[in-house]
């Protein structure tokens, strides 16, 4: 009795185009073929703009062939064009080329590998979340039609036994729907008088109050139909008249008690009298809000994963750039480090659902084999507060590299120095602010080092653009200090409104 909402980012049928494409099917010939065929243009591209290119680029079209390869032909096939890629590749461009020497390569396969085994990890688990969500489509494609024909069936009942039980004939039809279709609000709508019943399920879904037997008219429940969705559905209504057919449609409604808004499936079926004209309408009404939201949860997820996997890898990339030295063996360890420092967090945020990591877990977390200092030569002070995700990655690295220098220079390298990292928020509601102290005492002199390298770069310009803070490093006599300090609404979790 409303208008149907089209989904714009849909077709008309429902099903999102990349559903569609993660629904195609190859024959084993025709993957291996099209992932050579991905494979050999990727190759040809890739050559094509190799005078063209600065050095650095060896697998500039060879990433989105891996990934459209996935895409199209699934897990295997993506890993066997990651292989054809990766050693092409290698071979081709990346230096000393037409060889595959392993030195002065480790970086650039190592990130290639990265990179593409998250891409197939993140393909291969949207397959698996399509299949199941196509799965809950043709179970709820399979219980329409069932119910169709249920109503078809009935419908047909009513017909043959109109001569003798017309006075009968509505309430047949309500009885063997509200017997088989549970929570299916029933309606009958009289078109030449303009009356209109309702059972006590259908007046429920409107948040309606009529005594029993009481008529009620179209205005009362063109009332409760969201006003965007009007026109459409009182087209399809004259429509459904005018022709003496069915029709099904989806609608929102403001619930008369509450207003409360719902989405509403409403299927219908016109009935002609001695005349031919159309003299009754007997319809359902059902309350689909739950599978709406499900299916917007779907969306907000896929968009969730493709949005957390290209920022990781945009904090992947820059710690790679930064980490920097000729020592190819340096290099590796610090990466993995500092890897697994991101990886400690991102851990956190994970086991969490993204939301309101505490200040203590992520320090443990970051401590590592430093763990049985605590309360003796590693002091904390400071409340536990929840952290935003942005707070999580942030800190976590500051702590990571903090960690490492006084484990190297500073108070943690020798036996008897001490490390006190303090924390506490302060100020007024709506205006507090947050301070991080990392102080070390009794180690060697600290020494300011001329060069800037990556450990600054996080401790300092990192934290002050992330989190808009102010930081302070100072190399006393007495042992290196360093202070953070910005409002505690840039650190925390806050609830979503």
């Amino acid at each position: 009795m409303s208008e149907s909402i089209a989904n714009r980012d849909e077709p008309a049928d429902g099903v999102p185009w990349v559903t569609r494409a993660f629904a195609l099917s190859f024959g084993p010939a025709a993957s291996i073929a099209g992932t050579i065929g991905i494979f050999v243009a990727a190759w040809a591209a890739r050559a094509l703009l190799d005078p063209m290119l600065p050095p650095g680029f060896p697998f500039l079209t060879f990433f989105p062939a891996v990934v459209l390869t996935a895409f199209l032909f699934g897990l295997r096939a993506g890993i066997l064009s990651a292989i054809l890629c990766g050693a092409v590749a290698w071979y081709f461009f990346i230096p000393p080329v037409h060889s595959m020497r392993l030195e002065g390569a480790e970086v650039a396969l190592g990130l290639y590998v990265f990179v593409v085994a998250t891409d197939l990890a993140l393909l291969h688990g949207m397959r698996v979340a399509n299949l199941r969500l196509r799965e809950e489509r043709r179970l709820g494609l399979e219980l329409a039609a069932a119910k169709e024909r249920a109503a078809q069936e009935l419908e047909e009942r009513a017909a043959e036994l109109r001569a003798a039980f017309d006075a009968l004939r509505e309430s047949e039809i309500k009885t063997h729907l509200a017997t088989q279709t549970a929570g299916i609000g029933i309606w009958q709508w009289h078109v030449p008088s303009g009356r209109i019943h309702g059972d006590d399920t259908m007046l429920a879904l409107y948040g309606m109050n009529a005594e029993p037997g009481e008529a009620l008219t179209l205005d009362d429940y063109i009332a409760r139909i969201h006003p965007d969705d009007v026109p459409e559905q009182q087209r399809v209504l004259i429509e459904t008249v005018r022709r003496g057919a069915g029709s099904t449609r989806e609608f929102r409604i403001y619930r008369g008690d509450d207003g409360r808004l719902r989405h509403l499936r409403a299927v219908e079926v016109a009935r002609a009298g001695a005349d031919g004209r159309t003299e009754w309408v007997v319809g359902t009404n059902l309350d689909i809000t739950d599978e709406k939201e499900r299916e917007n949860h779907i969306r907000l997820l896929l968009g969730e994963v493709n949005h957390r996997a290209k920022n990781l890898l945009a904090v992947v990339l820059s710690v790679a750039k930064q980490t920097r030295g000729t020592d190819h063996k340096a290099f590796l360890k610090n990466f993995a480090a500092r890897i697994q420092s991101l990886s400690a967090g991102q851990d956190l945020l994970v086991k969490n659902a993204w939301r309101g990591v505490g200040l203590g877990a992520l320090i443990e977390a970051q401590l590592g084999h430093f763990k049985d200092l605590l309360g003796e030569r590693i002091l904390l002070e400071g409340e536990d507060l929840p952290l935003s995700a942005s707070a999580v990655q942030t800190l976590g690295m500051t702590l990571h590299e903090l960690l490492t220098n006084a484990s190297k220079y500073g108070a943690l390298s020798g036996e008897a120095g001490q490390v006190r990292l303090a924390w506490q928020r302060s100020g007024a509601a709506g205006a507090e602010r947050f301070v991080m102290t990392w102080t070390e005492t009794g180690g060697p002199v600290p020494q300011p080092s001329d060069h800037r390298g990556f450990g600054s770069v996080v401790t300092g310009d990192m934290v002050r653009s992330t989190l808009e803070a102010e930081v302070v490093s100072s190399f006393a006599p007495t042992g290196f200090t360093w202070r953070l300090e910005c409002a505690l609404a840039h650190i925390i979790e806050t609830e979503e409104v």
